[in-house]
């Protein structure tokens, strides 16, 4: 067994879809605001957690535009931006991954999110089955 070279890092999570005592239940006890966006971020970055996730979902904020109102708000922060291949043209994904990247001085990483709720991928568009998804 070969021990790792970098030691494990936790990311923290921006709760863009509203927040509660309970991760991932759809009755939050504080809606999504920008404001409170900003306290966790900035929270995170003095406290040297190494970065934060941004979910996407029907009823998340968009990631990007969070993120990049973070990333100027932040010095060191990493910004764990989900993206969903089929929702987005590469070209563009491309051109927004660019730019984040470049406005946040290399702080932007991706998680691409190729499943979900199959009613919510068909509201975007995405009515390919789960291992299509995955091939």
């Amino acid at each position: 067994m070969t021990a790792s070279a970098s030691p494990l890092d936790f990311f923290w999570f921006i709760p863009t879809h509203g927040d509660g005592s309970y991760l991932g239940t759809e009755k939050q006890q504080r809606p999504p605001e920008f404001g409170y966006f900003k306290e966790i971020a900035q929270a995170v970055d003095r406290l040297g957690f190494p970065g934060v996730l941004l979910p996407t979902g029907q009823n998340c904020e968009d990631s990007w535009i969070t993120a990049t109102g973070l990333a100027t708000l932040t010095e060191r922060l990493k910004f764990l931006v989900a993206l969903r291949p089929g929702v987005t043209l590469p070209t563009f994904a491309a051109r927004q991954t660019a730019a984040l990247d470049r406005l946040s001085n290399g702080r932007l990483l991706l998680n691409v999110v190729v499943g979900g709720n199959p009613t919510e991928l068909a509201g975007d568009g995405v009515f390919l089955p789960h291992d299509e998804r995955y091939a």
